[in-house]
């Protein structure tokens, strides 16, 4: 298969350079990563390990995991939901936590030579001594938009948000 050409990105670099790029994301990084120092733990699906069956399904019990990695994030953790179900006996009610959102830049996991997926866990801290756990719905991969790039150059981070699991659905022994 013949290598992919290499187009270097010149849109915008009579105003913003590669070098002038990589300043901002060393800069922000470090805002982020280093006075931030807010932690998340990633609990990677090993796809390759998890017995599935004809769906590509696996059951809960034998979902099997990468080594956890922790993540300096941004994290928004949105209001916890409170719904109400009826019933024939009464109502039920219940008191969800919120989706978890973060952004991270691409250049944090390319150095930890990570990458984050549907369906992987993420850890949440929300005392000393309980975490709380969530599931990826969206991945954030294509991060190309106005939104994610820096002056409009090249993406440079990703917008991950996470759906809180049940309790029983994952632990992290």
């Amino acid at each position: 298969m013949p290598k992919p050409k290499i187009i270097p990105i010149t849109r915008n670099y009579k105003f913003f350079s590669q070098e002038d790029y990589e300043l901002e994301i060393q800069m922000s990084r470090e805002a982020i990563e280093g006075d931030g120092n807010f932690t998340v733990i990633l609990y990677r699906v090993d796809r390759e390990m998890t017995p599935s069956d004809i769906y590509n399904e696996a059951r809960m019990n034998e979902v099997a995991y990468k080594p956890p990695v922790e993540l300096k994030v941004m994290p928004l953790l949105n209001e916890a939901e409170n719904k109400a179900f009826n019933n024939s006996s009464g109502g039920l009610r219940d008191l969800e936590d919120g989706q978890l959102v973060f952004y991270i830049y691409q250049a944090q996991l390319d150095g930890l030579g990570v990458e984050i997926s549907y369906g992987d866990y993420i850890g949440y801290p929300v005392t000393e001594t309980e975490v709380r756990f969530f599931s990826v719905v969206n991945d954030g991969v294509k991060n190309y938009d106005n939104k994610h790039t820096i002056m409009g150059y090249k993406g440079a981070y990703r917008t991950i948000t996470c759906a809180p699991v049940d309790y029983n659905e994952f632990t992290s022994e």
